[in-house]
């Protein structure tokens, strides 16, 4: 009996909240393929983990315990691990998860006769990262990623604005957009337990963010717009590197009993919380092209469950809230009274909320749903031109 065909993915991170790897893993398994997704090990994960349908393998990198001067040796180590591990599974496909791993996977891809299939989910040269505004990022980035993207056998992104400017800049066929949308569910049970903790005893309305808590997301903004929205509690469901800050905000203007940092939670938990909060909020700023051409999945998951949604005025976004007529937009996510007033407007309209968040279900079931983005992505990979089964290359 032929062995199946195997596609690697890499990423350099731990692997434990990233929605979009996990559905491609699983969607891949489902029809057919050996999955195994190489990530690098951190105190909080395993060095295998199962996962439905695929596995996870993740390599420990003994420089993690070095000073932090040394952090160029591992990278250097990283490089150098995950391609092994990589190179050990003798795919047929390889796929880097970002711009890092494109070498380690290319590499790998060579030496294997693979085909190399490149999801840029991101904007890489353009992405909400310090360094992309430095001169060496500017030269080295766009050479990296282009010499890559132009040898892919295949090149996948996620929003159709991110499709379009990798198409002119590196002068390649316009990528495949599989979106960052959520997956078709039963309606999720609310959390009421959760739901009446979280609003106190003075609020009427719960609004949720959930995703990484980091800078260009709007978030101190987002806390301020607290002051004036008193019938409102907020809850933070996520984790990064402003939860520090972020707490400290909210107990300067006093508002602890109505803001709340949860950290990070499972998926389905997130799910359960998203729908029990009345409204869902994305304040993007649209400080780099990547986020201005962001549609992220917490839009999505807050139409799957049926909540209306506050989001900033940006293309992609727009567009959906718009068409759909699934909530407000904010026009300035850096004014915090621009925030408060979007969120009003939803608030005190004439259209019931509940009214609005099934319209946006409805919508998520019918045209943005991952089993209609699933056949873009499937159809890259049942047309690749893949090496006879039989083994590795001499």
């Amino acid at each position: 009996m032929p062995r199946k065909r195997k596609v690697c993915l890499v990423q350099y991170n731990s692997s434990r909240y990233l929605a979009r790897v996990d559905r491609a893993a699983r969607t891949l398994a489902s029809d057919g393929w050996e999955v195994v997704l190489i990530a690098i090990k951190d105190a909080e994960t395993p060095a295998f983990e199962k996962r439905d349908g695929y596995v996870v393998k993740r390599v420990e990198l003994i420089s993690r315990r070095w000073p932090r001067w040394t952090r160029p040796a591992r990278f250097v180590e990283a490089v150098w691990r995950t391609y092994r591990a990589a190179r050990a599974e003798d795919a047929d496909v390889y796929n880097p998860r970002d711009i890092y791993p494109l070498l380690v996977c290319w590499l790998a891809a060579k030496r294997t006769r693979a085909a190399l299939v490149y999801d840029s989910d991101e904007l890489n040269l353009y992405r909400n990262w310090p360094w992309t505004s430095k001169w060496w990022w500017k030269v080295l980035a766009p050479a990296y990623e282009g010499f890559f993207i132009r040898r892919a056998a295949a090149n996948i992104t996620s929003d159709h604005g991110r499709a379009d400017i990798l198409s002119r800049t590196y002068d390649i066929e316009r990528p495949v957009v599989v979106r960052n949308v959520a997956e078709r569910i039963e309606r999720v049970e609310r959390d009421e337990e959760w739901r009446t903790a979280m609003l106190g005893s003075t609020a009427r309305y719960l609004l949720i963010y959930q995703g990484i808590l980091a800078p260009n997301r709007g978030l101190p903004e987002l806390v301020e717009a607290m002051r004036t929205l008193p019938d409102c509690a907020l809850a933070l469901v996520g984790w990064g590197v402003l939860a520090e800050s972020l707490a400290a905000q909210i107990g300067a203007t006093g508002l602890n009993d109505r803001v709340h940092l949860t950290g990070a939670v499972p998926y389905q938990t997130m799910m359960r919380f998203t729908a029990s909060a009345d409204v869902g909020l994305i304040p993007i700023v649209g400080s780099c092209l990547s986020y201005v051409h962001a549609a992220p999945n917490k839009l999505f998951e807050d139409m799957m469950v049926g909540i209306p949604v506050v989001a900033s005025d940006l293309p992609e976004m727009a567009e959906i809230v718009r068409t759909e007529r699934i909530g407000t937009l904010i026009p300035d996510p850096l004014d915090p009274d621009s925030i408060a007033s979007a969120v009003r407007e939803l608030l005190d309209g004439e259209e019931p909320l509940a009214s609005i968040g099934a319209r946006a279900r409805e919508a998520a079931l019918a045209r943005h749903n991952w089993e209609l983005e699933r056949e873009k992505l499937l159809a890259v990979y049942r047309g690749l031109v893949l090496r006879p089964l039989g083994g590795e290359a001499t």
